[in-house]
């Protein structure tokens, strides 16, 4: 039997902080950034879509970098900082 992967609910709080985070810095909400994937992307995902992908923090990679890309930035993995309590140990 396959084991399915489950998310721990501290991790999609993470999820939903980081994404909430970006847009207030952006200074947008979830009701502009679904109108602006409809219009670049053809996305039609509704308002409602996005408020339960944010309820739930069930964002595939490929929305997450989509979303990025509006406000020009780019997915990233980046090693932790000892501003965040870990050192980077892969030397």
């Amino acid at each position: 039997m396959t084991e399915i992967y489950k998310v721990s609910e501290k991790q999609k709080e993470r999820i939903r902080r980081l994404v909430k985070d970006f847009l207030k810095e952006q200074n947008t909400s979830i009701y502009k950034l679904a109108k602006m994937l409809n219009e670049k992307y053809g996305r039609s995902g509704s308002v409602s879509n996005l408020m339960n992908k944010f309820a739930r923090a069930t964002f595939k990679t490929a929305e997450l970098m989509d979303i990025a890309e509006l406000f020009g930035y780019e997915l990233k993995f980046v090693p932790k900082s000892s501003i965040e309590g870990h050192e980077n140990n892969s030397k």
